[in-house]
């Protein structure tokens, strides 16, 4: 019988912010915890040039360097999944991206139907600080993705800021996500144990340094916490009528949709990609190796609860209200 999955960690950020030096800190209060720590680690260049101070704290260390985690070492990924939750028998991996690694993409690899089954996405992690204004194009793109993707911000050297600079730059990052934990550290210090327990709707009480950004007026029925990917697992075949007008009813905030399924006397599986601008596609295919039917959503600022039930009540035997 397959062990459950473990939990999976993603740290982005921005380049220079202090990945490692948190990294370290994680590897840290998991060993003394006495978890077995896989590390998957993603650099830009061919050798890896962290990964040997990683191996100091980690159970195992996996280098994926040569290329960006997000597209030219996707199949890499999935991988060093298996091999650390196989081989090495980890209780809990994470991820080092790279500065230039897209996070929105590295979800969408980490969340396929066969990798879910060894690791489930648990939190993303962004490391930031303020950055000159003549950051590349490129840098400031992933930037901005990890800042909404992530579930933790972590603004870090706030030591060597003015307060003026400071207050900017945290209200500009509240503004980009008002769903995550917004944190304030120098040196990437803080209150671990706090940083990777379950989410509260309200402040943590002291000495922990966390500071929640306030949701939007339209957003206020939800907590402060918004995974920004959702499972469904489908406890039957969908009934292919009721699926086909449910994909028009996909809210726009909604930026990917994917999963494996049977639509009612069909024999078929049908894989079933959607990704914006609103184009959804179901293909029929043949594995050898078939995953349980379920459909991943991936998105932040809609409605997960009335999106996930209309999506339940595709299934063909499913009572569905007059």
């Amino acid at each position: 019988m397959m062990s459950p999955p473990i939990p999976f960690y993603i740290l982005c950020g921005s380049l220079g912010a202090g990945k490692t030096t948190l990294l370290m800190r994680l590897l840290e209060y998991w060993k003394a915890q006495g978890q077995r720590a896989g590390v998957l680690m993603n650099e830009a260049g061919s050798v890896s040039i962290d990964g040997p101070r990683a191996g100091t704290l980690a159970e195992q260390v996996m280098n994926l360097a040569g290329g960006c985690v997000c597209c030219d070492t996707k199949e890499d990924l999935s991988w060093g999944i298996a091999q650390l939750v196989r081989d090495v028998e980890s209780d809990v991996l994470i991820l080092e991206c790279s500065g230039l690694a897209d996070p929105a993409e590295v979800i969408d690899a980490v969340t396929d139907a066969f990798t879910t089954r060894l690791a489930v996405l648990a939190r993303v992690i962004a490391l930031l600080h303020p950055v000159s204004t003549e950051e590349s194009h490129s840098s400031a793109y992933v930037t901005a993705q990890a800042i909404r993707c992530a579930d933790e911000l972590i603004l870090n050297k706030r030591d060597l800021y003015v307060p003026g600079h400071w207050e900017q730059f945290r209200a500009g990052i509240i503004q980009q996500n008002p769903y995550a934990r917004l944190w304030e550290t120098s040196q990437a210090r803080l209150d671990v144990a706090a940083l990777l327990a379950p989410h509260s709707s309200s402040k943590p009480p002291a000495p922990t340094n966390v500071l929640f950004g306030k949701s939007q007026p339209a957003l206020a029925h939800h907590t402060g916490y918004h995974p920004i990917a959702t499972t469904v697992p489908l406890p039957g075949p969908l009934n292919r009528q009721r699926f086909l007008a449910w994909i028009k009813t996909i809210p726009k905030e909604l930026e990917r949709a994917k999963g494996y399924f049977r639509f009612a006397q069909e024999p078929e599986l049908q894989e079933f990609q959607y990704a914006l601008p609103a184009q959804a596609t179901i293909s029929p295919l043949m594995l050898l190796d078939e995953p349980e039917p379920t459909l991943v959503f991936i998105g932040r600022g809609y409605d997960v609860e009335r999106l996930r039930d209309t999506l339940l009540a595709t299934v063909e035997n499913h009572r569905v209200d007059p």
